[in-house]
């Protein structure tokens, strides 16, 4: 299992638990908890066996998140995801997705699932490269556009088409089917195998007004077998001014000057996108809702890495990125050095140190992990990191924090898998102890 993946997922539940911890959550009843994952863990067996004979592919997993606080305050969320698709085939026939997930926090008190529908869509490709797709789907064509609704296709020659779509849109706030939010829009792409190139509009309508147009770019290409250039754009039409802004840029610029050797550019430019009808109901000022769409929000960041193997299986990086906002035209700077060393001993190592320099704050942060891989099925990793942040504020308070922890991902077979991992956060005035484990299959 990929480590980044693992630790991004670490601190995100463990911002959940921190911005929750002032509020006290009581332990359920044993019987609830039991219930729901007693009927995750029977899906869990049913669904491999109702697809093992079909070409169906896809993934079904459940897992449980708990943690306790130095407050006393306990959280757990038991959840579950599935994912089924068949690809299009080369000749005629249907395809589909569906892409879902479910999670239930466990408390005192009765809690509705939380549930999220992602993709469930059908499609049918037809003799002359025509494509017809109906229901939830992502315009993977555009930046960020979903539609409820109908998405037509026509491939002109190989890898090379255009395409409409049109429909109601999931909710902005809550995912769910509403009827207000309406959307259309065209597309066209070029999908070779050295580059693929995507360009398409969007229309969204809220209650009858337009709530957002843009058009977005997309560019992905191999320009060699050591360069290769990857970038993205949206535009919207500001609806106050008529104006057309730049919401998102991202460029990407990376050079293998030998095969120890690689260089990375890159500069991002990003700022909230604005939905100019449906966010008016969350102000309640004329005057503010009419204006929402600040300029002064923006913020861009640049800068590069190089990546160099000193010896076989020892590599080095270091990175550096400066980042400004247009609010107050401040800016920050951030660097970071590492290490990994693979198979000493069996084991493999890394190690990286981070320095930002940020708006408000200086932050130094130390890392370090060590694995193994055992029967070639097993993956265990032992981490720690040590962070110190200066406050330029409060007349320089110094606040440190040390979290320390332990993953195992198992692969039984070629379908079942198990992971988990076991985490503690020790802060100054706060201290958090989480465990989260998972089961799944593939198929």
């Amino acid at each position: 299992m990929d480590r980044k993946n693992k630790q991004d997922r670490t601190k995100s539940d463990q911002k959940i638990s921190r911005h929750h911890w002032r509020k006290r959550i009581r332990k359920g009843s044993l019987s609830p908890r039991l219930k729901n994952v007693m009927i995750l863990i029977i899906l869990l067996i049913l669904i491999p066996m109702i697809m093992h004979a079909s070409d169906i592919k896809g993934r079904f997993y459940v897992s449980d998140y708990y943690s306790n606080d130095s407050s006393h305050n306990d959280h757990q969320v038991v959840s579950s995801k599935l994912r089924l698709y068949k690809h299009e085939d080369e000749k005629p026939g249907f395809y589909f997705n569906l892409d879902g997930e479910i999670r239930k926090t466990i408390s005192d008190g009765d809690k509705p699932l939380n549930k999220r529908l992602n993709e469930l869509w059908l499609g049918y490709k037809f003799q002359k490269n025509f494509n017809v797709v109906i229901g939830r789907q992502y315009i993977y064509q555009l930046f960020n556009t979903y539609i409820d609704g109908l998405n037509l296709k026509y491939e002109i020659k190989k890898g090379v088409g255009l395409g409409v779509f049109g429909g109601l849109v999931p909710d902005m706030y809550d995912n769910s089917i509403d009827g207000k939010f309406k959307s259309f829009g065209a597309y066209g792409f070029l999908d070779q195998e050295k580059y693929q190139f995507y360009i398409g509009c969007e229309d969204l309508m809220y209650e009858g007004k337009t709530d957002r147009q843009y058009c977005s770019a997309r560019l992905n290409s191999s320009l060699s077998s050591k360069v290769r250039v990857d970038g993205l754009s949206s535009v919207s039409i500001n609806q106050a001014t008529n104006d057309f802004e730049l919401e998102n840029a991202r460029a990407n610029l990376s050079y293998a000057v030998t095969r120890d050797l690689r260089f990375q550019l890159f500069y991002d430019y990003y700022r909230a996108i604005k939905y100019f009808e449906s966010s008016k109901k969350l102000f309640t000022d004329f005057d503010y809702r009419d204006n929402y769409f600040l300029d002064t929000n923006s913020q861009s960041r640049a800068g590069g890495r190089v990546d160099y193997r000193l010896a076989k299986g020892l590599n080095i990086y270091a990175s550096a990125a400066y980042q400004t906002r247009k609010i107050d035209n401040d800016h920050a700077v951030r660097y970071t050095g590492g290490f990994t060393k693979h198979d000493l001993m069996g084991f493999n190592l890394s190690g990286r140190y981070t320095h930002i320099d940020n708006y408000t704050s200086k932050n130094d942060e130390f890392n370090v992990e060590v694995s193994r891989n055992f029967f070639n099925k097993v993956d265990v990793a032992v981490y720690a990191s040590k962070e110190k942040e200066k406050l330029d504020i409060e007349g320089g308070f110094t606040t440190g924090t040390l979290t320390y922890g332990t993953s195992v991902y198992w692969q039984i077979n070629k379908n079942y898998f198990v992971s988990m991992f076991a985490e503690r956060y020790t802060g100054e005035d706060y201290q958090n102890t989480s465990l989260f484990t998972q089961a799944g299959y593939r198929f």
